[in-house]
């Protein structure tokens, strides 16, 4: 039987494993350089979580404040888990826990972008409740595409 996995917050001696974990999970240019994800995972307006196994990183989840106009939002900068651990609701606690941070200061709700051609990813969101808002041509790049997903946190 395997472990419980346990979440809890980031400290600085997890850049190493989140950026061995990004480059498993994304091939360029989905992935994040080790001095992007110290910047994201560090900022002053982020929220991350690290997901353990017995002691190994399985996943962690970057989720920014950001302001758009007059409103607070949640922005999903990333999610990764490991493939051996995936389909066992990490993910999901991961996320639905950024979502109660962002509920936690009034937040109007989360925005995220997603390559559109990872249907995985666009399936967990839309079953976690983001609906599509718009497609954004080359966003990671010529012929790239990202969907921008959206869900409202007030309703």
């Amino acid at each position: 039987m395997r472990e419980q996995v346990e979440l809890r917050e980031y400290d600085q001696r997890d850049l190493e494993p989140m950026v061995k974990l990004d480059e498993a999970c994304f091939a360029p240019p989905f992935r994040f350089s080790r001095i992007a994800m110290r910047r994201f995972a560090e900022a002053e307006n982020a929220w991350v979580t690290v997901a353990e196994r017995d002691g190994e990183m399985v996943g962690f989840c970057i989720v920014h404040r950001e302001k758009d106009g007059s409103e607070d939002l949640g922005y999903v900068v990333t999610i990764d888990v490991t493939e051996g651990s995936r389909g066992e609701g990490i993910g999901e606690r991961m996320l639905s826990g950024g979502e109660a941070w962002v509920r936690s200061w009034q937040g109007a709700g989360m925005l995220l972008h997603v390559f559109a051609g990872n249907e995985g990813a666009v399936k967990f969101y839309e079953r976690m409740g983001y609906e599509r808002a718009e497609v954004q041509r080359g966003f990671y790049g010529p012929g790239l595409d990202a969907v921008l997903y959206w869900k409202d946190l007030l309703r």
